[in-house]
């Protein structure tokens, strides 16, 4: 039927055309049926339909509507092409579409004359391959290391592909690709996904920094997200600032603030120590105009020097309060400017000094000049936290201590004496200077007789210059010997010439000190004066040994002891025996940790316990049982003696 009317209209044109255009005369005649519908997805269900425009014998213009799937997609336009999202289409899936095969489209044109003319509707069948774009998804969390900007986490929840896509993401640091073709497994954290980066991004935190994630289905379709930030919007710019400078300003850390923190640049013309503190428990960071880092801390930065130059101070939160408010001062001085010249000394010299230490002090530290012009000790001690540092002109290092510092000799020069907070604490208070000989505190014994007993008192100042006393003897024939005290000090014994002999602490002994001249050393360790009594024994270690002579088995026989007098702090039992026999050696009733050891004549060692008797078989010969205690302990018990 429809080449009867085709073929009708061709004859039809040529009446026409050898007639001439009267539509008057032969009426209004319907447009011809489109043809060449065709049907192209441009992107993800976004679906161009076109067609070739239809014949009109009259010339009249023309329209179209246009029908998928019995859905009105365009009403008389007057285009030859229209486009159509088939998302709609795709609401029942499993009829319309499968993964990996087309969606088909029925395709139903009409086209109409401003006649009232209307073609035969033209209905055609085209299949296409639609795929839709992943769902819309958000961030999780975006961390970053604000500190020194060399890391950053970034996690977000995963996209849903309708089209049951497996899903990549590529993930973007303004233009920087932190991750490419990531995809979310069954071992990400709470089914989240999740990237570290740790390069230095530092160069791109003074401008807009942009998060970006790209969901890609892998068929041409994309979904991304994005996060600004812009870690500089809050800053402020004190601009540069004059010296000396004592400034403050009020600070202001919203909940909005993107990274809980604040910046504040300044500049400086000349160089200058400086204190930059807050009113709040805040974390200080302060780094050059490149990003340098110089210092940080909490609440509080100083130093003794800042170049010329601009800084960047960071404030930040030290827990995420919902808001954070408070004072930021700023001091700008030179630090030298506290000290102190105390001009030449005389020896001897003894001075208490008062100082303070507030706390906008750069270097947290007063400085103390003064010369001597002779060669004396030196030292210095507080009862407050402070600590000392003692330097020559040059700045090379003499001694330093907390609360106490002391050198036994500094040649005439000049000095310089710095005083200094104790882990920043804010400090006043006051010091005692001492610069004296020290060794005008010494004693000379002289010379001691053998045996020698007797107790000296001593004291040991914090002042004294070399933090010790010296205790000088002679002695005509060698000796063994004894110091002990009950005072917490350390003893140290040299001979005359300097050489170490033993060291202790409280307590020293030996059994052989030879013909000569000696010096003992208290020593003051502490931070205050130590005093007590020391008890010196020089005496023949051997006096209190015991020679039991010719033993004959069986012999049993029990021996109180004491040691606590003993130069050597242990009594030897010395004996022979002709014949073998059998021995058992045992401390009983002992009120100290002690010991038994068994030794031949020439000192070999047979036997020995701390806790238990010991036992064994002697050959004919010479021996002895020594008692003795633990670590020098001395005490008393009773030696049970057996042989068989």
């Amino acid at each position: 039927m429809k080449k009867i009317i085709n073929l009708f209209y061709v004859c039809l044109i040529a009446v026409i055309s050898s007639c001439g255009s009267d539509d008057d005369a032969i009426g209004n005649l319907p447009p011809m049926e489109v043809s060449n519908i065709e049907a192209e997805v441009i992107e993800g269900t976004l679906v161009r339909i076109s067609w070739t425009e239809a014949e009109d014998v009259n010339n009249d213009e023309l329209s179209y509507d246009v029908v998928i799937n019995d859905r009105v997609v365009a009403d008389k336009t007057s285009e030859l092409s229209t486009e159509f999202n088939v998302a709609s289409l795709l609401a029942n899936r499993s009829s319309n579409l499968q993964k990996g095969l087309s969606l088909e489209l029925t395709i139903s044109i009409k086209a109409y004359d401003t006649n009232g003319g209307v073609s035969e509707e033209s209905v055609v069948k085209r299949n296409v391959f639609v795929n839709r774009d992943p769902n819309v998804f958000e961030f999780a969390n975006i961390n970053f290391d604000f500190s020194y900007y060399n890391w950053l986490e970034v996690s977000w929840y995963p996209a849903i592909d309708e089209d049951d896509d497996i899903l990549s993401y590529d993930v973007y640091l303004n233009d920087i690709v932190l991750r490419e073709n990531y995809i979310i497994g069954s071992d990400d954290y709470d089914g989240l996904g999740n990237i570290y980066y740790n390069s230095n991004y530092s160069q791109y935190a003074d401008d807009e920094i942009i998060i970006k994630i790209v969901a890609n289905d892998r068929d041409g379709g994309i979904t991304e997200i994005s996060k600004s930030f812009d870690f500089r919007a809050t800053d402020v710019d004190l601009g540069m600032l004059s010296l000396p400078h004592d400034s403050s300003v009020e600070y202001v850390i919203s909940q909005e603030e993107v990274d809980r923190r604040v910046g504040y640049t300044f500049q400086v013309e000349e160089n200058t120590g400086y204190v930059i503190q807050s009113s709040e428990y805040l974390q200080l960071r302060l780094s050059d105009n490149q990003g340098n880092y110089i210092t940080g801390n909490t609440q509080r930065l100083f130093g003794e020097s800042l170049s010329p130059g601009t800084y960047y101070l960071e404030i930040e939160e030290y827990y995420n309060n919902s808001n954070s408010s408070g004072t930021l001062s700023f001091v700008l001085k030179d630090p030298k400017e506290s000290d102190v010249d105390l001009g030449a000394l005389g020896i001897p010299y003894e001075e208490a000094l008062n100082f303070s230490l507030p706390n906008n002090e750069p270097d947290n530290k007063i400085g103390y000049t003064f010369q001597v012009s002779e060669e004396t000790g030196f030292s210095v001690f507080s009862q407050n936290n402070i600590n000392f540092e003692l330097r020559e002109v040059n700045g090379n290092f003499i001694t330093s201590g907390y609360r106490r510092a002391f050198a036994e000799t500094i040649q005439p020069g000049t000095y310089y004496l710095e005083v200094y907070q104790y882990y920043n604490d804010i400090n006043s208070g006051s010091f005692t200077m001492v610069l004296k000989d020290p060794t005008t505190t010494d004693v000379d014994l002289g010379a001691l007789s053998i045996p020698y007993t007797d107790s000296v008192e001593f004291n040991v100042s914090t002042t004294e210059p070399d933090g010790k006393i010296r205790y000088l003897f002679e002695i005509n024939s060698a000796t063994g010997y004894s110091f002990t005290t009950q005072t917490g000090i350390y003893l140290n014994l040299y001979d005359g010439n300097g050489n170490y002999i033993n060291s202790g602490y409280r307590d020293i002994y030996g059994e052989n000190l030879n013909t000569g001249s000696y010096y003992l050393e208290i020593v003051n360790q502490d931070y205050n004066d130590v005093s007590g009594t020391l008890n010196i024994a020089l005496s023949n270690p051997n006096e209190s040994d015991i020679d039991l002579g010719a033993l004959t088995a069986p012999y049993n026989q029990s021996f109180d002891f004491n040691t606590t007098g003993e130069i050597d702090r242990k009594i030897r039992y010395e004996f022979s025996v002709d014949s073998e026999v059998s021995y058992a050696f045992e401390i009983i009733n002992e009120n100290y940790d002690d010991y038994i050891y068994l030794y031949d004549a020439s000192g070999n060692y047979i036997s020995g316990s701390d806790y238990y008797q010991i036992n064994g078989t002697l050959s004919p010969g010479n021996y002895y049982v020594e008692v003795a205690g633990y670590s020098n302990n001395v005490g008393f018990g009773t030696l049970v003696f057996n042989l068989q």
